[in-house]
């Protein structure tokens, strides 16, 4: 399993040299952020709904409240929402994270180190992230019923996604700043 993880962010190390692959990546996550997310909140009437899925952390009773909100047919764009496209999305994010992760960190000269795999940890969050969008269809699955279990587990997968997506960011950001230091000196 060691290796696995060695020779997947080996696999992200690698890419990251490409700045078409960069480029295609981040295009992709914009276009989900700029046209695809207001589409289906346009078309199922959500736009001015709370998305449990950018909420961090709730109650079961918040998260029976919004499902009503939406009615049947926002639940049904939910479904479909959540299934398909929010099942895609975080393999973007963390796709790019990941690369960008890698590059700044070579840039950096960080090198390799027991650290290696440190450019994986977006994929944690995209675990969790799979985790949250299961426990919201399993919720509208179950709608009106009240699934109180499932609802708690939902909302701390959803916290476990956003403290994953800061740590990755904070990551990015740290070896930003050293890329960064590290070309100040140079001038």
């Amino acid at each position: 399993m060691k290796d696995l993880f060695y020779n997947l962010s080996s696999w992200f190390y690698e890419k990251s040299k490409s700045n078409l692959v960069l480029l295609l990546l981040l295009a992709v996550f914009l276009s989900f952020n700029a046209f695809i997310f207001p589409y289906f909140s346009k078309l199922y009437g959500l736009q001015d709904h709370v998305l449990l899925d950018l909420q961090f952390g709730f109650t079961p009773e918040f998260a029976h409240a919004v499902l009503a909100g939406y009615g049947d047919y926002g639940r049904q764009g939910i479904m479909v929402f959540t299934g398909i496209v929010d099942n895609v999305y975080p393999l973007v994010y963390g796709s790019l994270l990941a690369l960008l992760i890698s590059r700044f960190k070579m840039k950096a000269n960080a090198g390799k180190n027991p650290i290696q795999i440190i450019n994986l940890i977006p994929f944690i969050a995209v675990l969790f992230d799979f985790l949250e969008n299961t426990g919201i269809l399993i919720m509208i699955q179950n709608y009106p019923g009240q699934s109180i279990p499932v609802a708690w587990l939902t909302s701390f997968a959803g916290m476990f996604k956003w403290f994953f997506v800061g740590c990755s960011v904070l990551i990015l950001l740290f070896f930003l700043i050293k890329t960064f230091i590290q070309w100040i000196k140079k001038i």
